[in-house]
């Protein structure tokens, strides 16, 4: 069967991903708006809930996607369930890391700085669950599904692209998991199994094709070993290399190479 999955499909659902992080933004921005920022405590309590809720949503709306994209690929219809990825104590942990960042004095916050970072804070949670909801219920699909990364905003990052070219490749719970802020790329998963494809198979509809992004980053690769980029840049490579644990030079150099080609972060 023929998929109906199209560009249109992938960026339709990053939008609603988008809306219901700018409205979840909104009802926080209200909550901590009543209250004195100084009360650590109490901000946790508005935030940590806040990113529950938010975080559930998001997890509903990836449940509703993967239904649709298993239709839309195979024509069979999946019970996709709504699987929160949320973990209170990793926010709050960044809650705290961001009152550090914030503070000026003993009892005294850039609470302007505060806000914004605690806004950016509900953002990220439905971003990463929009992933991650898709992800857990390929975990519960008897399909051979793999995933792919696929890039539908201005701000995506060199991490994003190297592996938006890998196409349906990716499997693991970190790979569909990585979010940044602004990230508008979203994990599509294929259930459709193709025999004889390799480790690999590019992702092909209307209006996109990840095989452009791979080339971005043989451009990058091929780069850095001629030594096509500057010195100061590839000498870092080096360094970070021989005296930083867990530094790939396969890995991290040309991530490097391609932020200075392509302007990404």
């Amino acid at each position: 069967m023929a998929s109906g999955l199209n560009m249109t499909v992938v960026e339709n659902y990053a939008k609603g991903v988008r809306d219901l992080g700018g409205l979840s933004r909104d009802n926080l921005r209200q909550s901590l708006e009543a209250v004195d920022l100084r009360d650590a405590e109490m901000v946790e309590d508005l935030v940590t809930s806040a990113c529950r809720y938010a975080s559930r949503a998001s997890s509903e709306y990836a449940a509703q996607f993967y239904r649709g994209l298993s239709i839309l690929q195979s024509g069979e219809d999946f019970d996709a369930k709504a699987l929160s990825s949320y973990d209170q104590q990793a926010t709050l942990v960044a809650i705290r890391g961001i009152y550090n960042q914030c503070r000026i004095d003993d009892d005294e916050y850039d609470e302007e700085a505060l806000m914004g970072k605690l806004l950016d804070r509900i953002e990220f949670e439905v971003n990463r669950a929009s992933k991650m909801g898709v992800w857990k219920n390929g975990q519960r699909d008897s399909r051979q599904v793999r995933y792919a990364r696929v890039p539908t905003g201005a701000e995506t990052c060199a991490w994003c692209i190297m592996t938006a070219g890998l196409g349906y490749w990716f499997m693991s719970e970190e790979a569909a998991s990585h979010t940044h802020r602004g990230c508008d790329c979203v994990i599509v998963a294929d259930m459709v199994e193709r025999p004889g494809t390799g480790d690999y198979r590019d992702v092909l509809m209307d209006g996109y094709d990840s095989s452009e992004y791979r080339e971005m980053w043989r451009s990058a690769q091929k780069a850095l070993a001629n030594g096509d980029v500057p010195t100061e840049l590839s000498e870092r490579v080096d360094f970070l290399a021989a005296t930083r644990p867990g530094y790939r030079a396969d890995t991290n150099g040309p991530l490097a190479a391609m932020r200075w080609m392509y302007g990404l972060k």
